[in-house]
């Protein structure tokens, strides 16, 4: 025996004060007292007593809701409770109007009725069936019904049944033919202000029997507040229909499907991405930009100037640098960005002509490292044009060995020209001459020549032969012009220094060159210096100098490329949406760049192949570049292209900070629980938080976010299944920050629950898994009439008998008792008065 209310045992105690009490009514009456108490302090406390329980219990749910033949139903649940043998316990758990009770009276041992929003829950009438048998009997479980339950709860039930291995036998029943209704109404992705929203809605359309080829077909619409929100389709039921439309406003929309039998819930509109435009070079970029891109971007535009302070980041989804030298952002500010990026999700967009990339000076900046392409410019090595006159001194005393040594540095200078180069050879003997006029170096046969036709002889005049160089070179137009000296330095004196000075002002190079022994050294040094040229000795032909006649450059070629350029798409469909990707027009311009080996290219040049928008991710963050103005002369020929604001909405919503780049959050329905779950995307320091709105937008819960795992943090609350709830997500500001903006999420009410009318077909295919799980039988309609129910569980089958009513009889008894006894006493107590004082 045991007690299902133990705690009033506590009233034995007044068993004793009867006894207390006892002077006048005696022993007899004190313990009648004492037996009354106890036997009602015992009943009070409810003791029950196991006994062995034999008897099988059976409940049939009958589900005889709208979506169902009732009668048919009904017919089989009371022709399967009539054959169930006698002795047996039997229950009807109906799911239906009220009127179908009336014909289970007398059916079954006891009616249930499954009430409440959710009448076709299979959970609901699982539960209630459960209940009527007793822990440890044997049992079974009928379910008469079409499969479509308004909600999808009964996995915990199913699995306690299976576990006590109460068998659950299914008997399907086919839908009514005739059914057109909306049954699910999806959003994919994140609804945006201004950018395109995209519906999925299913629906089931069935005017007939249901067969493997039958196909309904309905007009689906989709409505708002004040109207339509996107053109009627013709869709099947197969694949439903999809709507796409743009919310005007931020928010909360409801939105109604109609195919039959309507569904309306409520989508969370996110606010319009947040924009940081960086101009520069082309005056009225921003504007132009903000028109094209339209209202789905909340554009803010930066101040322009050198080194002018940018506004922080925090607050933004996106920054577009567009046309801006490198030399007017701080590295301060261009880091700020990277650790954004890569840390925080921020997006980051890089375009323009002759302000960006390598022309802008951003090679090598902090900028740069995150940029899905190379913007370092060639450069372009150059020699210049040289014209070279070669003085010879063929003097006497140059005869011998000297002036042949003096040929070979000539040699060796004009080997050191090319053939767009000029050269000229003057001797000098006591007088002047041009032995080879100035030409182009590429007639080597005729330098060779004279050459080899100047001997030695003659005195030694060299100024009137540097005056016949200088005036020879006065027309030359060429880069370079340099006069070389050669001779054994036995030169007379005179006014070669102001000659030679005015040749170096005039861009006329001297330089000497000693042949032969150390003697005059000096003076041929300072000839060198006067004209800025060099001096060299040559004493023999194994010591042949190094002439330096001219200075290579290297020079960077120009970038930015102007001109008709046909380009080719590339990529995904995902990044060109509804953009007909084969009719982007040719650019105007572009700056030439090649893309790093990680980077997406969405549209390069036919011819070069050089990248015209090239992306990647960094971090949490995407970075993006557009090689071209956006509104500029490089894309003068996409004025006139009816997607190309499409097309750069489309490329920075791609870019933009995701909704869950710090964060993702998610809402869950469990009939009056709510869970708010936020999981972190990366690792940081920033924690989520959380509040309930009321319809009018005001606060009515602040949610306390629970960390259950690393990163994963939870809020639960409760609220009422027929209520729709509302949430505003952000991140816990960070110090300097300006905040997170909130991401909205929503609840609709009843959300794990289908009305009657929209329960999706896929759900009937749950009754043979129930079947399978719990060791059931499927019974067709055919062998229905033959069916018996097997009953399982019951390896140590028990029942209770409850002793209260029987306690509480005998109290009654045994006051009427002591009552009885009582009066008898006193009526015997007058008779026995008389009969004394008659003795």
């Amino acid at each position: 025996m045991s007690f299902l209310a133990p705690i009033w045992l506590f009233l034995l105690v007044l068993a004793a004060l009867p006894w207390v009490l006892r002077a006048e009514s005696g022993a007899r009456h004190a313990r009648m007292r004492s037996l009354i108490f106890v036997l009602l302090a015992i009943a009070l406390a409810r003791p029950v007593i196991d006994t062995n329980e034999r008897r099988v219990h059976h409940a049939v749910i009958v589900d005889a809701t709208a979506s169902v033949d009732s009668g048919g139903a009904a017919r089989r649940g009371t022709a399967l409770l009539a054959a169930l043998p006698d002795g047996d316990r039997t229950t009807a758990v109906l799911l239906g109007p009220e009127e179908l009770d009336a014909e289970f009276r007398g059916t079954a041992d006891k009616t249930l009725r499954i009430t409440g929003p959710s009448t076709s829950s299979l959970a609901a009438a699982l539960s209630a069936a459960e209940r009527t048998i007793p822990d440890g009997a044997r049992g079974s479980i009928t379910l008469i019904s079409d499969g479509l339950a308004t909600d999808a709860r009964h996995g915990p039930v199913v699995a306690r049944l299976s576990a006590r291995e109460i068998p659950v036998h299914v008997v399907p029943m086919s839908p009514k033919p005739g059914r057109n209704a909306v049954t699910g109404l999806v959003l994919d992705g994140t609804a945006r202000v201004g950018h395109t929203a995209r519906i999925h809605v299913d629906f089931v359309s069935q005017t007939g029997a249901p067969s493997a080829t039958e196909v309904g077909t309905a007009d689906v619409t989709l409505d708002g507040p004040t109207g339509p929100l996107a053109p009627p389709q013709r869709a099947s039921d197969w694949g439903g229909a999809r709507f796409e439309f743009e919310p005007v406003s931020p928010g909360y929309l409801s939105v109604t499907a109609k195919a039959g039998a309507p569904m309306t819930k409520t989508i969370a509109v996110q606010d319009a991405l947040r924009v940081l435009h960086v101009g520069g070079r082309v005056s009225g970029s921003g504007e132009r930009l903000a028109a094209l891109i339209g209202a789905g971007f909340d554009v803010t535009f930066a101040p322009d100037g050198e080194q002018t302070d940018l506004p922080a980041l925090d607050g933004y989804d996106l920054v577009v640098v567009d046309d801006r030298p490198a030399d007017t952002v701080s590295d301060r500010w261009q880091r700020d960005v990277v650790r954004a990026v890569t840390e925080r999700g921020l997006g980051l967009v890089m375009c323009g002509g002759g302000g960006a990339f390598g022309p802008g000076g951003w090679h090598d900046t902090p900028l740069a490292a995150v940029l899905p392409i190379e913007s370092a410019q060639k450069e372009e090595k150059r020699d210049p044009s040289t014209t070279l006159a070669i003085i010879i001194d063929t003097s006497g005393s140059m005869s011998g060995g000297r002036v042949q040594l003096a040929k070979e540095v000539a040699r060796l200078a004009m080997r050191r020209l090319l053939p767009h180069d000029k050269v000229g050879i003057v001797e000098f003997y006591g007088a002047k001459r041009w032995a080879a006029p100035l030409q182009p170096a590429s007639n080597a046969i005729e330098l060779q020549r004279a050459l080899n036709r100047l001997n030695a002889g003659g005195g030694t005049v060299i100024l009137p032969a540097i005056e016949e160089a200088y005036y020879g070179m006065q027309n030359v137009q060429t880069r370079y012009k340099h006069v070389l000296i050669l001779t054994d330095g036995g030169v007379e004196r005179g006014a070669f220094e102001p000659l030679l000075r005015k040749m170096a002002e005039e861009g006329m190079n001297v330089s000497t060159v000693l042949i032969g022994g150390s003697a005059h050294s000096e003076f041929l040094v300072s000839i060198a210096n006067w004209g800025k040229g060099r001096f060299y000795a040559v004493p023999n032909r194994f010591n042949l100098p190094e002439l330096l006649l001219k200075q290579p450059t290297t020079a960077r070629l120009p970038a930015y490329r102007p001109g008709t350029h046909p380009v080719r798409a590339r990529g995904g469909a995902g990044w060109w949406g509804n953009v007909d990707a084969s009719a982007v027009p040719p650019l105007s311009g572009y700056v030439e760049t090649r893309a790093k080996p990680a980077a997406i290219t969405l549209l390069e040049t036919q011819s070069a192949g050089h990248p015209v928008v090239a992306s990647w991710r960094r971090g949490l963050g995407r970075v993006t570049v557009m090689t071209t103005e956006p509104t500029g002369p490089g894309t003068s020929g996409w004025t006139n292209w009816p997607d190309y604001g499409r097309f750069l909405a489309r490329i920075l919503e791609r870019t933009a900070r995701d909704a869950d780049a710090e964060f993702a959050f998610s809402i869950v329905r469990d009939d009056d629980l709510i869970t708010v779950v936020a999981e972190r995307s990366a690792p940081g320091l920033a924690k989520p938080f959380a509040t309930r709105l009321a319809h009018d937008g005001a606060m009515t819960q602040s949610l306390d976010f629970r960390e259950i795992a690393d990163g994963l943090f939870r809020a639960r609350f409760a609220a009422e299944p027929e209520r729709e709830v509302r949430v505003e997500a952000s991140v816990t500001q960070r110090p300097g920050d300006a905040g997170s903006p909130p991401f909205r999420l929503v609840s609709s009410a009843l959300a794990d629950v289908s009305g009657e009318a929209h329960v999706p077909p896929g759900r009937a295919e749950g009754l043979a898994l129930i079947a399978r799980a719990t060791g059931g039988e499927i019974v067709t309609a055919g062998d229905i009439a033959s069916f018996r129910p097997r009953a399982g569980g019951g390896v140590a089958p028990r029942d209770v008998l409850e002793l209260r009513p029987l306690l509480l009889l005998l109290a009654l008894l045994a006051y009427l008792g002591d009552v009885l006894v009582r009066r008898l006493r006193a009526a015997d107590e007058p008779g026995r008065g008389a009969a004394g004082e008659a003795a």
